[in-house]
């Protein structure tokens, strides 16, 4: 039994790592779809960089983030973590790289990143809750948010009726809504567009998880 719980607490650190490495990919990743005078480019992604220059590069390291932050996830669950701890986690550091980025403009690693103040933090949790949905002229992004609106207000549901096999079921809804989140940032024309998208998408994110 206790060998047990020590593995699960190796297996939940590993499970956070991870995700603090996707978050910081990520968020780098969105302000990379415009030129910038240096990048700091993941190993895996160099041929991605040289074959298709910056966008390409951005587009990859979008993915590559969410595909770490839902790998971690999935790690916590297997090791008997809660969804919303997790996602709290999730969301502080996403938090931490958004503020980095948007107030100093430092292109930095996430090593780097991960020295951010409690006061960057919490500008960049300001900037995130003060987003507004963006107006795209695309009905198949505005529909992709009505999406969440109608998601969200079933999960409050089940919560409130305290029905576990509904709220599995939209939790599991919501990673697939998150997904195609990934292939719908990739059908904006500029990379502002891009970096709103992205932006809205952390604040969406924070209601998702207020509902716990």
């Amino acid at each position: 039994m206790e060998n047990n719980k020590t593995l699960n607490v190796a297996e939940k650190v590993k499970a956070v790592a991870i995700a603090f490495i996707g978050a910081g990919i990520f968020s780098q990743g969105t302000f990379y779809f415009k030129a910038q005078s240096s990048y700091n480019i993941p190993r895996i992604l160099y041929p991605v960089f040289s074959l298709l220059g910056n966008v390409g590069l951005a587009v990859a390291m979008v993915i590559l983030g969410l595909g770490l932050a839902f790998w971690g996830f999935n790690k916590w669950k297997n090791a008997a973590g809660k969804p919303g701890v997790f996602l709290s986690i999730a969301i502080a550091s996403f938090a931490i790289f958004f503020s980095i980025l948007f107030f100093t403009g430092k292109k930095a690693t996430p090593e780097e990143l991960a020295k951010a103040s409690e006061e960057s933090r919490a500008k960049g949790i300001e900037k995130i809750q003060s987003a507004e949905q963006p107006d795209f002229d695309n009905p198949e992004i505005d529909a992709h948010f009505a999406a969440f609106e109608k998601l969200l207000t079933e999960y409050k549901t089940a919560y409130k009726n305290k029905n576990k096999h509904e709220i599995i079921a939209k939790e599991s809804a919501y990673m697939e809504w998150n997904e195609n989140s990934a292939d719908l940032i990739q059908k904006l024309s500029s990379p502002e567009q891009k970096q709103q998208f992205g932006l809205y998408l952390a604040k969406l994110s924070m209601k998702w998880q207020e509902v716990k």
